[in-house]
């Protein structure tokens, strides 16, 4: 099966999931990548393991993240974009390239993904940018997903409360205070040290109530950077300054290498879409572990066809019910990345 014909059919499958099965998408992928992917192909030479042996999805050997600051990955058209790793381990920076086709793709999975996660009511809002547009950072990821996600339910152009180099607080202060007295839902989305830079910058004494139907969305989380907040700790700080309920603050969980992102609402664990899944596995057998038990995330992403669709991750996990997760640290000896490191000395 040709690279279009997959991607038709995984496009399919994101938006009804009857369409298809996660395992005969899987397998259409690795015999596609083994064929097209020399450097995927070689590794999976190297364990004696080809296409032929997969069963379920869970059969693919993962390509841990280390891997992508030495080789690139892609076999497609002409190149439209390339976003590329934070480099915060000092050895380079990873990269994920996109023909045309993959975008669309990466897009689809961007939109779907956001509105069963983060507008399942259908609600547009005004947005509120805490983290740089895409012409201040060309190659992050998460910028060009956030923006995307804006543009799909802004209900205006989207302020932007970061600057060159420092947060916009008088400006931002003052643009929520308007929209609050316009009685306008507010979506403020960003990573998540900018968010809590934002608010304390600010101080308790600017507090401002959002109107009914506000949410939040960070992505990067604290692990790692120079001060660590637990998922609670940054709810709590985020539902008394704006004065919205703690399960209107969403936290998205993605990684450069992939198309697709994992959310949770409040303090609930990470809910994979239909057309991703996790193993939460020992990090020395890559067993799966139980519900209740740790180890370091394996995901897997069909809207990653021309990049290997199986990562293994450097954080730590908890497997939860439901083939849920939930982050809870980095695994040792692993340094920080992120979104919110882009942002931690931005104040």
């Amino acid at each position: 099966m040709d690279k279009h014909s997959i991607i038709q059919r995984i496009r399919r499958f994101i938006a009804d999931e009857t369409t298809d099965d996660f395992d005969a998408l899987a397998r259409a992928i690795c015999r596609w990548q083994y064929a097209n992917l020399p450097t995927l192909a070689a590794f999976w030479d190297s364990l004696g393991w080809s296409p032929d042996s997969i069963d379920t999805y869970a059969d693919i050997p993962a390509v841990g993240l280390g891997v992508f600051k030495k080789f690139e990955f892609f076999a497609g058209g002409d190149v439209v974009k390339t976003f590329r790793t934070s480099g915060t381990s000092g050895k380079g920076r990873g990269a994920s390239i996109f023909d045309a086709a993959d975008l669309e793709l990466m897009n689809a999975s961007i939109l779907a993904n956001a509105a069963q996660h983060f507008f399942p009511d259908g609600q547009k809002t005004r947005f509120f940018m805490l983290v740089p547009p895409p012409a201040m950072a060309p190659d992050v990821i998460m910028a060009y997903g956030m923006d995307h996600i804006s543009r799909t339910w802004a209900l205006a152009e989207p302020f932007c409360a970061v600057g060159p180099g420092r947060l916009l607080l008088d400006e931002g202060i003052q643009r929520l205070r308007q929209w609050a007295d316009e009685n306008v839902p507010v979506t403020i989305i960003g990573g998540s040290f900018g968010i809590v830079n934002f608010v304390e910058g600010l101080g308790k004494d600017n507090a401002v109530a959002l109107p009914a139907g506000s949410r939040i969305l960070d992505a990067g989380g604290f692990k790692g950077r120079s001060r660590e907040l637990t998922r609670g700790e940054f709810v709590r700080i985020c539902a008394d300054f704006f004065a919205i309920p703690k399960d209107m603050c969403i936290n998205l969980y993605g990684l450069t290498e992939l198309a697709s992102q994992f959310y949770s609402r409040g303090l609930q664990p990470k809910t994979p879409a239909h057309w991703t899944r996790v193993r939460v596995c020992n990090p020395l057998t890559l067993e799966e572990t139980s519900p209740g038990g740790q180890g370091v995330p394996v995901l897997y992403d069909l809207a990653n066809v021309a990049r290997p669709m199986a990562i293994l991750t450097d954080d730590l996990a908890q497997a939860c019910d439901d083939f849920c997760f939930e982050i809870i640290g980095r695994a040792s000896g692993s340094a920080p990345r992120g979104c919110s490191l882009n942002l931690e000395d931005v104040r």
